[in-house]
This record gives structure tokens, C-alpha cells and sequence, in this order.
């Protein structure tokens, strides 16, 4: 029997970026042991990520091991690295990466309105949901509120990553060529353009 697994899922409602739980996490994040049986325990022990009930502890987890197993173990060593907004930055790239909604999302909306009026709202966004669940069945099966909430955890994402503001989106501030070279070198140039650095 065949499994279909839908390329659009709703799952990135669980958070943002949710940069104060990879904060958190870093000691385990940055472990030799298995990560995901630690996190895995994380659910039950609640010791480091305060999230305080269990339900919410294992969606949020849940999402973390999903977005972790998008990149090598040594992408921890340079997260950790990072300064503040460089790390924001790339927790965006991980829901980028995790995400193919969330991807769909930026690029068919965020990408081509910096290139043409500088400026996205929800009505854009929504505009775009809309196209993706008149093309996927699933998608369309979705309640209004799931869509708002995609909708504003997206563009909460981008506040948070640092490129919009206002409804204005700002290409990345970030001057290090140590942090633009990793995406490079790691075959994932895609992401300068998802920052607005190249065309």
C-alpha cells in the first residue's frame, strides 16, 4: 500500500521561528548523542524548553525534530555561532527548508512583491492560499481559521527574521560573508534570494 504524503501541511501553525526554544535546546542541539531521542525525552521531562503543558511541549517538539532533520549536525555549531539576527535568519531558512508551503509562500508572494511594490499584506498572502487550495484537495479541506493563522504565523516569521516591517519588506541587514558563504557552500544560494540579496 502506497502512503500519500501531501506536499501542503498546515503544521507550521505549531510556531514561528521559535527562536527562545532553539535557545533553549542548544545543549542538546550541539550534543553527540542521538538528538531526536533527546528531544524525544524533552516532551516527557519538560527540563529546558518551558513549554509547561505536554500537548503544546510535543507540537512544538514535534516541529523541532521535523526542522532539524532538514539540516547536517554541524549546522548547530554555526547557528550557535551566530549573532542575534543571523540566528533569526536562519531558523527562517530551517521553515523554509521544513516547510514547502511556507517556501510556496515566500517566493510566489514575499520574493515578486519586494521585486514590484516593496509591500505584502494578508489579503496577498491570502490571495495566494487561495490559488494553493484551489490546485490541492487537501488544502482546500483547511477551516478559515487555519488559513488566518498560516497566514499571520508567515508574516510574523518574516517580522521576526527581520525582513518586514510595516507591510514593508526590507532586504537582510546581515554583513557577514561567513554567514552568506555557509547557504552557498552548502549548495542552498536560493536563501540570498529569499532574503532579498539576490535577484
Amino acid at each position: 500500500m502506497n502512503i500519500q504524503i501531501n506536499k501542503y501541511d498546515a503544521n507550521f501553525t505549531a510556531g514561528g521561528i521559535l527562536l527562545n526554544e532553539f535557545l533553549a535546546l542548544k545543549n542538546i542541539l550541539l550534543d553527540d548523542d542521538d538528538v531526536e531521542i533527546q528531544l524525544r525525552n524533552e516532551m516527557e521531562q519538560n527540563n529546558v524548553i518551558g513549554i509547561s503543558t505536554k500537548t503544546a511541549r510535543q507540537r512544538v517538539i514535534l516541529e523541532i525534530i521535523r526542522r532539524v532533520n532538514q539540516v547536517p549536525k554541524s549546522f548547530w555549531s554555526f547557528f550557535y555561532g551566530l549573532n542575534l539576527l543571523e540566528q533569526k535568519q536562519a531558523l527562517f531558512y530551517l521553515c523554509l527548508k521544513a516547510y514547502p508551503l511556507i517556501f510556496d509562500l515566500h517566493f510566489e508572494v514575499a520574493v515578486k512583491k519586494y521585486k514590484t511594490s516593496g509591500t505584502i499584506t494578508d489579503y496577498d498572502v491570502q490571495m495566494r492560499l487561495d490559488e494553493i487550495a484551489s490546485m490541492h484537495d487537501n488544502v482546500a479541506e483547511w477551516t478559515d481559521k487555519t488559513f488566518k493563522k498560516l497566514n499571520s504565523q508567515y508574516r510574523t516569521a518574516l517580522k521576526d527574521a527581520g525582513l518586514l516591517k510595516n507591510n514593508k519588506l526590507i532586504k537582510s541587514t546581515v554583513q557577514s560573508n561567513l554567514f552568506w558563504n555557509y547557504f552557498k557552500e552548502n549548495k542552498d544560494q536560493w536563501f540570498l534570494k529569499a532574503c532579498f540579496i539576490e535577484n
